[in-house]
């Protein structure tokens, strides 16, 4: 199965504008060094170039059911895991996907990462939308994802050593497990899922996307 991901980056204000006054304080200085300019004539002034287009809007995914705490922080908030629906012709069989977020000190919720299957039923038994561990905007994010079953237990291949996942099962549907390894463990491979009794379970997609 495919995996479609978006990575959804906070634009970091406050330096776009000290960027901006600098810029005026040295137009400002060259100003007051330089005589004043002739005046433009409307037969010598050039035309006015075309506004560039608009970039365009990140789309706004639509929570399903609750958040769940990860119990891991970021430098301005603490991660957090939640579904949210798809809803696109071409993927009649997907309807909704996972977003990791952040949870500000207001209690805000931002969504930063998400990730959804494009092949495929969503609830087929095995993994689904594994996401990678990524560098945003200076913070490390977790490697996070669903399965859908009765996983009991999910254990990752992390620097050559067997990690078990934190996992939580959804809100809307208890048959799906989100799962999140900790920001700072480095990369995941050989995703596994297993059943009360220890069993193995379908593995499905347990491929490991990146952005």
């Amino acid at each position: 199965m495919g995996l479609s991901r978006r990575s959804m980056l906070t634009l970091a204000v406050t330096g776009t504008a000290a960027a901006v006054v600098v810029t005026g304080a040295v137009a400002a200085s060259a100003a007051q060094r330089k005589p004043a300019p002739k005046p433009v004539t409307a037969a010598s002034a050039p035309a006015s170039a075309p506004a560039a287009p608009a970039p365009p809007a990140e789309p706004v995914h639509r929570q399903l059911g609750a958040v769940v705490d990860t119990g891991y922080r970021a430098k301005d908030g603490g991660w957090v895991i939640y579904a949210v629906a798809i809803e696109e012709k071409a993927l009649p069989g997907t309807r909704f996907g996972v977003m990791a977020g952040l949870r500000r000190g207001d209690g805000t919720v931002t969504g930063v990462v998400v990730a959804n299957e494009t092949e495929g039923p969503d609830r087929v038994p095995g993994f689904h939308a594994v996401q990678g561990g990524m560098e945003i905007d200076g913070r490390p994010s977790p490697s996070f994802g669903y399965y859908a079953g009765p996983a009991a237990k999910i254990t990752a291949r992390i620097g050559g050593r067997t990690v078990t996942a934190r996992q939580a099962p959804w809100s809307a549907d208890a048959t799906v497990k989100f799962f999140w390894f900790d920001p700072a463990a480095g990369m995941i491979s050989d995703l596994k899922a297993y059943d009360k009794k220890g069993r193995s379970l379908p593995v499905g997609d347990n491929g490991v996307g990146l952005g």
